[in-house]
């Protein structure tokens, strides 16, 4: 299977009610809004959407909603299907198994994979863990690089042999190492592997690199800014995509400072924006308090 996995992806929170269930409804305004907005498509259940935090029905269910109203634009006729991505993780090989097999039975049209990282793994082993979950899966993965969170990092060369599976489409790199990145992007020039950048600071580096594409956290907030670097880059017009590298980077590094989880920040601030209903956040993650709300509405101003 083929897919386009160039251009915009937002790695989307995940609404959640007082109950802390999920909110279908503002899950299909936010799809709604970032096919609107020019977006390629969204990840579902990732870091940002608190993926791990939710159980595995949780992620299936959040996937068949997304994929769902992207089903009704693409009737619709106004914008061409968003994209469904889902995050699968799991604390071991079968439970990783089962879980990619639920999200695409739910509607993903691709899984990123977060492999087991309770210990670190060589770049050896986490080419096993990726090789075995594409070999099974029902649907093309993405290998999911978090390096700084997980301790383990893979290796130019391990990639290329990731990107040597048919059933490996994509890396999703949110390291901050740009020299990686760039040595990614070469490792594969010759395959069908997308390189996607999930690091918001140097988007323009990597797309500059010959990244295919993002999904990062801060197109929640502001994916026009996100469409319009890409486009800037595209067009070669380096002076503008850097203009707006900074506006964006500096918006991270204001919302970055609140001393509140990513996804709590971003639930506030899109609440501030009456793009959904509630803030909360799954336990043990807290939602950002009344009292902060103000801080949130002015780091939104940077």
């Amino acid at each position: 299977m083929t897919l386009d996995l160039r251009g915009v992806f937002v790695a989307l929170v995940t609404p959640l009610d007082e109950h802390r269930q999920l909110d279908h409804a503002d899950v299909g305004a936010l799809l709604h809004r970032a096919a609107d907005d020019g977006l390629a498509g969204v990840l579902v259940a990732g870091t940002t959407g608190e993926g791990t935090l939710l159980e595995p029905t949780q992620r299936a269910a959040l996937t068949r909603t997304a994929r769902t109203n992207a089903e009704e634009l693409a009737v619709a006729g106004t914008t061409r299907r968003p994209l469904v991505l889902a995050g699968a993780s799991g604390p071991s090989p079968a439970a990783l198994h089962a879980d990619v097999e639920q999200l695409a039975e739910a509607g993903a049209d691709a899984v990123l994979v977060l492999a087991p990282h309770t210990y670190p793994l060589t770049p050896e082993e986490l080419v096993d863990v990726h090789l075995e979950v594409a070999e099974q899966a029902a649907v093309p993965t993405l290998v999911y690089h978090l390096p700084q969170l997980t301790g383990s990092a893979l290796t130019a060369d391990a990639l290329a042999e990731l990107a040597a599976h048919p059933n490996i489409v994509g890396i999703k790199d949110s390291s901050s190492d740009a020299e990686r990145r760039a040595a990614f992007v070469a490792a594969v020039v010759d395959r069908d592997l997308a390189v996607l950048s999930g690091h918001g600071p140097s988007l323009h580096a990597a797309l500059r690199d010959g990244a295919s594409g993002s999904i990062t956290a801060i197109a929640n907030v502001r994916p026009r800014q996100v469409v319009r670097l890409h486009a800037a880059v595209a067009d070669g017009d380096h002076d503008t995509a850097a203009q707006v590298q900074r506006t964006l980077a500096r918006t991270e590094a204001a919302l970055g400072a609140l001393q509140a989880s990513l996804p709590a920040v971003i639930k506030a601030a899109l609440q501030l924006d009456g793009l959904v209903t509630e803030r909360w956040c799954r336990p043990p993650l807290r939602s950002v308090p009344p009292a902060r709300l103000d801080a949130v509405r002015s780091a939104l101003l940077r």
